[in-house]
């Protein structure tokens, strides 16, 4: 049963891949314009945060190890956010070769916060459920 959902979580994985390169590179032409800010912050950074929130939570949910120490989810956990820090900045390389598109390095930091963010909830979540089933 465990492998079977693991399968499943590397196929949203995989899902959740496509489609942030599909919004990553496509052409922004045809598309609404969107007020510039919310909140006080722009707008496009909001997206990039929202964006990138999911990852980690895919990445971990796909990879966990399960029934091992505290210290194994931890490096899993790293892992997956070292992997997407690399893959934001990645996209950010790649569009800024795009006429359509540019590099901004205030997008990359906005998905590395919504990693991070994702990160420290889900480091949170898996020691103290860890620390539960230990204690039982």
């Amino acid at each position: 049963m465990k492998m079977r959902k693991r399968y499943i979580w590397i196929a949203v994985l995989l899902v959740y891949f496509i489609s942030v390169a599909y919004l990553c590179f496509m052409k922004t032409d045809g598309l609404p314009m969107m007020r510039p800010y919310l909140f006080g912050i722009p707008t496009d950074k909001l997206v990039h945060f929202a964006m990138f929130f999911p990852y980690p939570v895919f990445g971990y949910a796909a990879f966990q190890p399960y029934g091992k120490k505290r210290s194994a989810h931890l490096i899993v956990l790293l892992a997956v956010f070292a992997v997407g820090a690399g893959l934001a900045i990645a996209t950010e390389h790649l569009q800024g070769r795009l006429e359509y598109r540019s590099y901004d390095m205030k997008d990359y930091l906005a998905d590395m916060l919504g990693m991070a963010s994702a990160t420290i909830m889900i480091a949170v979540y898996a020691l103290t459920r860890r620390m539960e089933t230990t204690n039982e």
